[in-house]
C-alpha cells in the first residue's frame, strides 16, 4: 500500500514495493540502444514509390499496415511496379499462416537468405511474435507503442548484418499519416488509412503523430518514456476539436469493455465451470479478447467420400484445428453455407459440442469461392469481394 511517488523517471527502471515504494534504473542491454530517424510520407503513392526505389537498390523491405484489406491492397500495387512483394497477415487457416510464418522467418529472420530486393507486406503479428530484421520500413500510423514494436524490426540484427552490409544509410521509420496540425474534421485519417484508421483509437493516433513528428526520432531506450508519457501520460495535449466526437466515442467503448469484462469473470470459489453449467465454454460465447466480435470458420475440400480438411495434420482433430480461420463476424456476407445440410453435418459428427455449434464449417471451390462475396485463396488469405 505504499504511496511514494516514484524517485527517478530513467527508462528502464524497476520499481520494488513492499512496506515502501523504491524505483532505480536499471542499465539496459547494449544492443537495444539505437536511435531510429522518423519521417513522414504523405501519401500511399509515396509510400509505394519509396518501397519500389528502396528494393531496387536491394534493401531488404517491410510496409506493415493496420488492416488485412489494406495489406492485400498495397501488395496489389507494389506487383503493378513489378516489385517483388509478399503478404503475411492473421486471416490464413492456420495451417497456411504457419507455412508463410516459415517462410518469413527463413527470409527476413536473424540467418535470413535471398532476402535482398524483397518487401512484405504485413499486420500487426509481426510486432512482437517474429524475429526479423529489415532494412526499410513503412508503417501505417498507430499509437505509439506499436510504433515502437514495429521500428524495433529496422536494423536488428547487426552482428549479422551491419551497417556497412545493408543498402540504406541509416535506420528510418517512414511513417504514412496525414499532417496532424491539419485536422479538418473527425475522418482526417481515413483517406490516406482506409479500414486501418478504425483500428486504434484516434486520439492516441493523433497524440502519436503530434509527438513523433515534432521529436523526429526515437531513442532507445533513454527518449522512450517521453514519448509514451506524451501519448498516455497525465500531461498529454488536448485534442484537435473535430477529434473530441472521437474520444467520447472510445472512452465509452472502455467503459463498455470494462462491463463485458466483468460479466466474463470466472469466481474462484464457484470452480471453473461454476455457475455455466449445460453450457459450452468456447472463445465465441465467453470471449477472453476485447474488441471486434470475431466469427471462426473452418475450411474444407470436397473429397471422394465427403468433406475433407482444408489443411493437412497428423490426427483429423489436428487438421481440422489448422484449417480454422478467424474473421470480423459482422463482415461475413449472407449464403455462407448452410451447416445442417447433410454434407456439412456429417463432416462435423465427430466434433466436441462446443465446434459443432459455433464453428462455421465453410467448403472453398475449386476457384476459392466460399459464398458471393467470401473467397480464400492459400497466397492471399480470405478475402471479401
Amino acid at each position: 500500500h505504499a504511496t511514494e511517488p516514484m524517485t527517478t523517471t530513467a527508462y528502464p527502471s524497476l520499481t520494488m514495493v513492499g512496506t515502501e515504494a523504491k524505483t532505480q534504473p536499471v542499465e539496459p542491454v547494449p544492443s537495444t540502444c539505437r536511435t531510429v530517424v522518423v519521417k513522414r510520407i504523405e501519401s500511399r503513392e509515396a509510400a509505394v514509390e519509396y518501397l519500389v526505389e528502396s528494393a531496387r537498390t536491394g534493401a531488404t523491405c517491410l510496409w506493415v499496415r493496420n488492416a488485412v484489406d489494406e495489406a492485400i491492397a498495397a501488395v496489389e500495387w507494389l506487383r503493378e511496379r513489378d516489385c517483388r512483394a509478399k503478404i503475411l497477415h492473421a486471416r490464413f487457416a492456420y495451417g497456411d499462416r504457419l507455412r508463410h510464418e516459415d517462410a518469413t522467418m527463413r527470409r527476413y529472420g536473424r540467418d535470413g537468405t535471398k532476402r535482398e530486393g524483397q518487401v512484405l507486406v504485413a499486420t500487426q503479428i509481426i510486432e512482437a511474435s517474429l524475429d526479423l530484421d529489415f532494412d526499410v520500413m513503412v508503417t501505417d500510423l498507430a499509437p505509439i507503442g506499436s510504433l515502437i514494436q514495429r521500428a524495433g524490426r529496422l536494423w536488428r540484427h547487426m552482428d549479422r548484418r551491419p551497417a556497412h552490409y545493408r543498402p540504406a544509410q541509416a535506420p528510418i521509420l517512414a511513417v504514412l499519416s496525414p499532417d496532424p496540425d491539419k485536422v479538418e474534421d473527425d475522418r482526417w485519417l481515413d483517406p490516406l488509412l482506409g479500414g486501418g484508421a478504425h483500428v486504434y483509437r484516434h486520439d492516441h493516433l493523433w497524440l502519436t503523430a503530434r509527438i513523433l513528428f515534432r521529436v523526429g526520432v526515437i531513442e532507445a531506450p533513454a527518449g522512450l518514456r517521453t514519448l509514451i508519457e506524451a501519448v498516455h501520460g497525465p500531461d498529454a495535449e488536448e485534442l484537435p476539436v473535430p477529434l473530441e466526437r472521437k474520444l467520447r466515442e472510445a472512452e465509452g467503448t472502455a467503459l463498455a469493455e470494462s462491463a463485458q469484462a466483468q460479466q466474463n469473470v470466472v469466481v474462484p470459489e464457484n470452480g471453473y465451470l461454476g455457475g455455466i453449467q449445460g453450457r459450452v465454454w468456447s472463445e465465441e460465447k465467453f470471449p477472453t479478447r476485447l474488441g471486434q466480435e470475431d466469427a471462426t470458420l473452418v475450411l474444407a475440400r470436397h473429397g471422394s467420400d465427403g468433406l475433407i480438411p482444408w489443411c493437412e495434420g497428423d490426427t483429423p482433430a489436428r487438421a481440422w484445428a489448422l484449417s480454422e480461420v478467424r474473421c470480423n463476424r459482422r463482415r461475413l456476407p449472407g449464403g455462407l453455407p448452410d451447416q445442417l445440410s447433410p454434407i456439412i453435418a456429417e463432416a462435423k459428427s465427430d466434433w466436441p459440442r462446443g465446434k459443432r455449434e459455433h464453428l462455421l464449417l465453410c467448403p472453398v471451390s475449386g476457384d476459392g469461392g466460399i459464398c458471393e462475396g467470401l473467397y480464400y485463396d492459400p497466397e492471399w488469405g480470405l478475402r471479401f469481394t
